[in-house]
């Protein structure tokens, strides 16, 4: 498991890790969504100095939380002491209540680490005793890793030296047959180191101040509820210091603040140009004690936020100068505690080179956000890569996404806004609250019938109606209106922006639509008139229609009348008719 995790839905995207990260080992990737990137830990590259944990302002990174080991050895019913880095004295108030809570927690031993850090400083003494060759102290594990990781070919002048918390998980295990060892400090970068091959074994579990304090509130163990414990003994010395800067210095040589040949450097950065020194020239001092966290490991990512460096410090010494001792611990004393192979280790060349694109493959990256020559090449960092072509090389290998560039990103927005806004068919004209024009577009430009220039820094009321613009700034709402504007019916509406404290006029031409209007109400009206027309005179056709079939029926029935009263008198009467066919003869 990573040692330093990311909660991806806390994750905003700001790249503020991989601004912070010495190292770049902050890998950007896509998520599933469109414009959706995540920042994640890459294994490969970080030291685990928790830089990123600090700087993050989502808390979106976190070190692995390894509560559950320390349950399960408590439940099982093992044996577990406690290994409390000296930096715990400035931590809380009354530091000592830690030891009783730990105790409550099941604990049944509690050290103070920096019993092993006085094994290391005599360690350290002797190399300088039987060798001339400058070292660079190693009881920073960050450091360890800066150099096994990034800068391997400095591996030789690492002290060959185990840091204090392994020197005094060995002692734990040596002394106490078959303890669990748990190492509790400020510290993300141990959580790595026990897991080393070359010190495994020594610490079973480290856990952060932060993690221990969590755990004990979700076993009901109030620090505010507990006295002041009493630490196991053997007890340590001046190595108390160890966490502050210059405190190797102290236990090993007690050299001025001025020395040229030892020298303390705290902060990762400073740590760099300091290794890099040691790399490129011969005058070096005959013992660096370098350390990650900037003001030693009371600074360190899970030291208390509550108290500035400087608290810590005063907090620390004063710890110093009234913790118990134990009786006639001298520097032999503490150089018998283990021997000189049990403080010895080596280290790892782990150094995960990354591929290097040709030329023409970096300048295809760089165009792919817009710079197509070295004046296009801002170097701004503001993606956290110190040059654009470093961040191109970082796209090659996948640890970058192109579009990672903010300068980039910013003139492509502005870009595809001013477009839009140019492009629209509608007029925009933008005024302070008190009218004076501050930017207007194309469209509005023909509306007003007057160039940019002429209109911005001016009063809109010297341009058109202003009475929405004035409405609009005294009610910090929308306004909608329709006007005339040399000759066109304009259709406006005028919105308040409140963040901006801006009015953003929007007026559309409505003067082709009204005509189109007018000309169709025409039109109805003239068909509505020809249709009364035409109504009308089928209306006297057909009176007249039935006018002429009424009299035609009158006639006819007189006619029709007569006839039949003709034919009524010419018909033979039935008397003749019988005689006439009995006696005369035909004609």
């Amino acid at each position: 498991m990573s040692i330093i995790e990311t909660v991806r839905r806390k994750c905003r995207d700001c790249y503020k890790c991989l601004r912070a990260c010495p190292v770049k080992a902050i890998k950007v990737e896509r998520g599933p969504q469109p414009y959706e990137v995540h920042a994640s830990v890459h294994e490969d590259f970080c030291v685990n100095c928790g830089t990123c944990i600090r700087e993050c302002p989502q808390k979106a990174k976190r070190p692995r939380v390894d509560t559950d080991k320390v349950r399960e050895m408590l439940r099982r019913g093992d044996r577990v002491a406690a290994s409390l880095a000296p930096s715990f004295a400035a931590l809380i108030d009354r530091p000592l209540r830690l030891v009783t809570a730990l105790r409550k927690a099941g604990f049944s031993t509690v050290q103070e680490t920096a019993l092993g850090a006085e094994m290391v400083s005599r360690a350290h003494m002797r190399l300088l005793e039987e060798s001339q060759v400058p070292y660079i102290g190693s009881a920073c594990p960050a450091v360890v890793s800066l150099i096994e990781r990034h800068y391997p070919e400095a591996i030789r002048f690492l002290a060959p030296l185990v840091s204090p918390a392994i020197a005094h998980g060995r002692y734990l295990k040596r002394s106490i047959p078959g303890v669990k060892v748990v190492f509790i400090g400020p510290c993300v970068a141990k959580k790595e180191e026990i897991d080393d091959p070359e010190v495994r074994g020594a610490v079973d579990v480290a856990l952060t101040f932060d993690e221990t304090l969590a755990w004990l509130r979700e076993e009901g163990i109030r620090l505010e509820d507990c006295r002041d414990g009493e630490l196991d003994g053997p007890f340590p010395s001046r190595a108390r210091l160890f966490p502050a800067d210059g405190g190797l210095l102290r236990s090993t040589v007690d050299c001025g603040l001025l020395s040229k040949a030892y020298l303390s450097v705290s902060g990762m950065s400073a740590s760099i140009e300091m290794i890099r020194h040691f790399l490129s020239s011969q005058d070096v001092p005959r013992l660096v004690e370098l350390l990650a966290c900037p003001g030693g490991c009371i600074a360190g990512p899970s030291a208390s936020p509550e108290r500035d460096l400087y608290e810590r410090r005063r907090l620390l010494i004063e710890y110093e100068r009234s913790a118990p001792e134990s009786p006639g611990a001298g520097p032999e004393f503490y150089e018998s505690l283990l021997s000189p192979e049990e403080l010895r280790r080596s280290y790892r060349n782990l150094k995960v080179p990354l591929a290097k694109p040709s030329e023409k493959q970096i300048k295809e990256i760089l165009e792919r956000t817009g710079k197509y020559s070295p004046q296009d090449e801002l170097n701004c960092g503001s993606c956290g890569y110190s040059s654009c072509r470093e961040k191109a090389i970082a796209v090659f290998n996948g640890m970058a996404d192109p579009e990672m560039c903010i300068p980039y990103m910013r003139q492509r927005a502005e870009s595809m806004a001013n477009v839009v806004v140019g492009a629209t068919p509608d007029g925009v004209i933008v005024t302070t609250p008190d009218g004076t024009v501050v930017d207007l577009n194309a469209a509005a430009e023909r509306m007003l019938g007057k160039k940019k220039k002429e209109v911005l820094g001016t009063s809109i009321s010297a341009h058109m109606d202003a009475s929405l613009f004035e409405e609009s700034a005294r009610t910090m709402a929308t306004s909608r209106g329709e006007m005339s504007l040399n000759g066109l019916v304009i259709d406006g509406q005028v919105v308040y922006v409140p963040d901006q404290k801006l009015l953003v006029g929007l007026f559309m031409d409505i003067t082709e639509e009204r005509r189109q209007t007018e000309k169709r109400k025409r039109v109805a009206e003239e068909a509505i008139e020809r249709a009364k027309k035409v109504i009308e005179e089928q209306m006297e056709v057909a009176q007249k229609i039935a006018g002429l079939l009424g009299e035609t029926t009158a006639e006819t029935k007189i006619s029709l009348t007569a006839l039949m009263n003709v034919i009524k008198e010419e018909m033979p009467s039935s008397g003749s008719s019988k005689g006439g066919s009995g006696g005369s003869p035909a004609q």
